[in-house]
């Protein structure tokens, strides 16, 4: 697993076990699960940052974020699209008025592309899964926590304003992709398919609420 995350992601700049540490509970963050909000909340509320890969978490409380695969496959998409061609200084209008079947083959052949649309499996698979507490990235995933937090004595104080970005292109490509996946039922199950395993973690974990 390891040499996976260093073959596949690690030239992109992706650091493979990265953890947020407070005391007895640590948080994983799997990219596109709510975690660019959750960490800079957690490093504003003085969390720690290590590495699992190189820590002893077995007497930890695990909290891992999950998200419903399709939903988390548009968001990541539309991600590594503005990474990969926005960023050359296209814009999404151009990726849009671009898209052809041969274009719609070839990425739903590949379907992952990197870390953000890597099965969320991947992100835990070396951890002990009887330490981890499941949440759902959902809208309110912070009130969630801090009620969680509050049993195991930490405060996390959630009334910071955290400042994500609201990119135009991203947002095109997100309503883009989920309008094409609304319209293509084939489509929706061949990244069924491809993050089966993603499924069947999400239906045999209890998520904390």
């Amino acid at each position: 697993m390891i040499d996976y995350w260093l073959n596949q992601y690690t030239a992109r700049g992706f650091v493979p076990g990265g953890m947020f540490v407070n005391g007895t509970v640590v948080y994983i963050p799997i990219p596109k699960n709510s975690s660019s909000y959750i960490g800079k909340l957690m490093l504003a509320n003085n969390w720690k940052v290590a590495n699992f890969l190189k820590s002893n978490v077995a007497n930890k409380k695990i909290i891992v974020v999950l998200r419903d695969p399709v939903n988390r496959w548009i968001s990541g998409m539309a991600q590594y699209l503005c990474s990969a061609i926005v960023s050359q200084g296209h814009t999404a209008d151009t990726i849009i008025n671009s898209w052809n079947p041969v274009m719609e083959s070839l990425i739903f052949d590949r379907v992952i592309f990197d870390d953000h649309t890597e099965k969320q499996l991947y992100f835990i698979n070396t951890v002990p899964k009887e330490s981890c507490v499941y949440f759902n990235s959902v809208h309110g995933v912070g009130e969630v926590l801090q009620k969680y937090l509050l049993e195991h004595n930490i405060n996390l104080n959630i009334d910071i304003d955290i400042d994500l970005e609201d990119n135009i292109q991203h947002q095109k490509l997100t309503k883009f992709l989920k309008t094409l996946l609304d319209q293509n039922t084939k489509l929706v199950n061949r990244l069924k398919e491809v993050y089966a395993d993603d499924y069947k973690l999400i239906n045999e974990v209890t998520f904390y609420d």
